[in-house]
């Protein structure tokens, strides 16, 4: 079993994005060594990418410029789905990403690449854990007050939905002592506070947990039998 450094780079579609995953990522893998009987430092990088170019272009351009000076050994890549499911995302980005991927050879570059794909938006990933929300922005209201009933993964707009919950929760506040809270505040916070075991009951989340533990067990950061 290795005890040593696990690099990991991080892809997103924005900074408030990397508020909420940079803990829940490395949540999820100290809680995934620790089942195996692992102990690894892990250390997690924002990379950024360039806008106006393609998505197979800003990804592969971005993983070689950062891994010429700095070792990673998995790249993990959000793209939110904007879609019911996965597919047309993994169709349309993915696939032909890992396609290019493939392709490169004698060239320094991450080819361990892990897709994390929230269903519709990353936001679901946050009303994971509703009493947490609640908690998080002081709510008064029960879920169905704020038409936050059902499963996040079925809202076609959750960030939409938070921050419509969030206005009926700062209008309730006295005016004299109202500091409206801010959908931005929240990524931060509910990142790391959710427990991953809540993160599990969405499925698109579980793809990713999946994916994660795959990718330690063939770079042998735990071994899985």
């Amino acid at each position: 079993m290795k005890s040593s450094q696990l690099f990991i780079g991080v892809i997103s579609e924005g900074p408030t994005d990397n508020r909420f995953l940079f803990s829940i990522v490395k949540r999820s893998i100290d809680e995934i060594i620790f089942a195996y009987g692992g102990t690894t430092e892990i250390y997690i990088e924002e990379i950024k990418k360039d806008t106006g170019k393609s998505f197979v272009n800003q990804i592969i351009d971005a993983n070689r410029n950062h891994h010429r000076e700095n070792f990673i050994n998995i790249l993990l890549i959000h793209n939110d789905s904007d879609h019911k499911d996965d597919s047309k995302v993994l169709n349309d980005k993915f696939n032909p990403l890992m396609d290019e991927i493939k392709s490169i050879d004698n060239e320094v570059i991450c080819k361990e690449i892990i897709p994390i794909i929230p269903v519709q938006m990353i936001e679901a990933w946050m009303l994971a854990d509703i009493d947490l929300f609640l908690d998080v922005i002081s709510a008064a209201k029960n879920k169905a007050d704020l038409k936050l009933n059902g499963n996040p993964e079925s809202f076609t707009d959750p960030k939409d939905k938070i921050k419509k919950a969030l206005q009926i929760i700062n209008q309730e506040k006295p005016k004299k002592r109202r500091k409206d809270l801010q959908i931005n505040e929240l990524y931060q916070l509910i990142g790391q506070k959710i427990e991953i075991e809540k993160l599990l009951e969405l499925n698109s989340f579980r793809k990713f947990h999946n994916n994660l533990i795959s990718s330690l067990n063939k770079l042998k950061f735990i071994y899985k039998q």
